[in-house]
């Protein structure tokens, strides 16, 4: 009977005694930053709901920023906050990992590996404090998110803010160094040379340059829309990335193949034809005519000098549209990569109007851009196919 009375005591015992509960996981605050208007957007919702059903660690705060100002604020105190200003959507903040834009098997890539890090190494949640989403914690964070990379004699660079100038810089002098066109300006210079009005030589030669600027230019800001609006399509970056390496090839094929000049897209017969319009056209007796025909020229040249560059100008707008910029930053450095692609053209020109002495590009150097360009066309159509992260500045 006592040990009845004993077993007794002791299970009601057991009942009151205080059971540790199993502690859920802790919750990572994803950030969100969105326009219901942006495709991007768009896709990138489909697969963070994708990811929210097969993490449930993760929350996510959606915040719409075109139809509500509140969040428009919103997302402004937060860029201040994390010191980066937010100008594009889809923008995610994750941990101390900031991430612009979204393209199919880039940026979906990134955010994994910004969520994995950020779970093995967590941060303070700033945001998330200011919020009122989590309670107020210690330490400072760094929302590099990535984007730095140390380079040798350089130190730590910040690739957003550097890269895609750099970029713009190196292809459009590569573009620039373009046989075809150069031997076309050198011809027409030539044939100014023999007018005895300089001003008129100012401007024929100039109406040819600013032509072949213009042209390039709309070009290039077509292929742009185009590859925006396809960016979030992986086929279409593969696409590309074999142009870029067919025009690798291609390049290489002409560093091998044309000992002289590098230009194989200009043959004699199409020399001869180019010859006689820069004739008829510096003999034009009424110059608004030979104006006019010297834009005409500029046009031609420039669409032979499309097919002799051999894809720099698309490889370029498939670099700016990953990048996920606004409209202002994508033309400033479409007018950047032009500015440098014309630089040899300007130099040439300036020079030879200044001394009324014709010096042109060695044709060594076209040759040997051959080379160059063929290597780089290579190298980013293969970071376009398996790299292309890299492209987008994501180094993690």
């Amino acid at each position: 009977m006592i040990k009845r009375i004993l077993f007794i005591g002791l299970l009601m015992f057991a009942f009151l005694l205080p059971v540790a509960a199993e502690e859920a996981p802790a919750k990572l605050h994803i950030y969100v930053f969105y326009s219901e208007t942006c495709i991007h957007c768009a896709a990138q919702e489909v697969f963070l709901e994708e990811l929210g059903e097969e993490d449930p660690t993760l929350e996510f705060h959606r915040y719409e920023v075109i139809e509500n100002e509140a969040n428009r604020e919103l997302m402004k105190k937060v860029g201040d906050l994390i010191g980066a200003p937010i100008k594009t959507v889809p923008f995610v903040l994750i941990g101390r990992y900031r991430i612009s834009g979204f393209t199919e098997g880039i940026t979906d890539q990134t955010i994994l590996d910004a969520i994995a890090d950020t779970k093995e190494n967590p941060v303070r949640d700033l945001v998330g404090e200011m919020l009122g989403i989590v309670k107020p914690g210690t330490g400072t964070v760094d929302y590099t998110g990535g984007s730095t990379v140390t380079l040798p004699f350089f130190g730590t660079v910040d690739m957003a803010t550097v890269s895609i100038p750099l970029v713009a810089i190196v292809l459009g002098i590569l573009d620039g160094f373009n046989p075809c066109a150069m031997w076309t300006l050198l011809f027409l210079i030539g044939m100014l040379f023999r007018m005895e009005d300089r001003k008129k030589m100012w401007i024929l030669g100039g109406a040819f340059l600013i032509t072949s600027a213009a042209m390039y230019f709309l070009f290039m800001l077509s292929w742009l829309n185009i590859t925006v609006f396809f960016g979030s399509i992986a086929y279409v970056r593969y696409a590309i990335g074999a142009v870029a390496i067919a025009g690798g090839i291609f390049n290489f094929r002409s560093f091998l193949k044309t000992p002289d000049d590098g230009c194989e897209v200009v043959d004699d017969d199409k020399r001869k034809k180019l010859k006689k319009k820069v004739l008829s056209i510096s003999n034009q007796p009424v110059f608004y005519l030979a104006i006019l025909g010297i834009m005409g020229l500029a046009l031609s040249v420039n669409f032979i000098e499309l097919l002799c560059s051999a894809g720099f100008p698309v490889i370029f707008t498939q670099i700016l549209a990953l990048q996920n910029l606004n409209a202002f930053q994508y033309v400033g450095y479409l007018l950047l990569y032009i500015l440098f692609f014309l630089l040899d053209d300007l130099l040439v020109f300036f020079i030879a109007m200044k001394t009324m002495t014709l010096t042109g590009i060695s044709t060594k150097y076209g040759k040997w851009s051959h080379l160059v360009g063929g290597i780089i066309m290579v190298l980013i159509g293969l970071l376009m196919i398996l790299k292309p992260a890299w492209l987008q500045l994501n180094f993690y």
